[in-house]
């Protein structure tokens, strides 16, 4: 791992590392130290236990879930010039995030909720995030609504989350892709969203 970065970001690192090959069970403080190059008790002059270290871990997983659907959708957005080149960017967004590759990050959110259920510091994590996202989303529906683009008797901010929970939800069909046409749910959840999202 590299030295450039600082110790407790390798840390963080090695452990999102950890969880994503074996799932939080596979957290090991010593194996951690050992791929961060450092000591362990080094480990906790950072976080006071193996717990505060996995929620960080958790924390950050999740947060960079959206960081990375996000980013690409405010470019896109930016680059419309009407309500048409609009709706282009939004099917162009959800024909990315509903790649099978990114069934990961959306695996990633289910399980950092579920941790998040018996941890107070990763739930605040969770939900100091999922604000985030609604401020973010929000925000650039809300420069939306002003030209003309989404309807505007929605409250932005909440019609963003919801938007980012149909995203979340595409794990229903998923887990069960065999049972479940995988196309068809996408194409209802994007011409869901269209529809809700056109000016009356």
């Amino acid at each position: 791992m590299s030295q450039a970065l600082d110790t407790r970001t390798r840390l963080i690192e090695a452990t999102i590392d950890a969880i994503s090959e074996g799932g939080e069970a596979s957290v090991r403080v010593h194996d951690i130290a050992e791929k961060a190059e450092v000591r362990e008790p080094s480990v906790y002059h950072f976080f006071k236990n193996r717990k505060e270290l996995v929620d960080t871990a958790q924390a950050e997983r999740y947060r960079r879930s959206y960081i990375e659907m996000f980013l690409p959708f405010r470019a896109m957005v930016e680059m419309a010039n009407n309500a048409q080149e609009f709706e282009n960017a939004i099917r162009q967004l959800f024909a990315g995030v509903y790649r099978p590759e990114r069934h990961a990050a959306r695996a990633v959110r289910v399980n950092v909720w579920g941790s998040a259920q018996s941890s107070e510091p990763l739930a605040k994590v969770v939900n100091e995030v999922n604000a985030e996202v609604a401020n973010q989303f929000g925000s650039l529906l809300a420069e939306c609504q002003q030209k003309g683009w989404v309807r505007s008797d929605l409250d932005p901010r909440m019609l963003g989350l919801w938007a980012a929970g149909q995203i979340n939800t595409r794990n229903m069909a998923e887990m069960n892709p065999q049972r479940f046409d995988l196309a068809a749910w996408d194409k209802v959840s994007v011409e869901s969203i269209l529809a809700t999202f056109r000016p009356i």
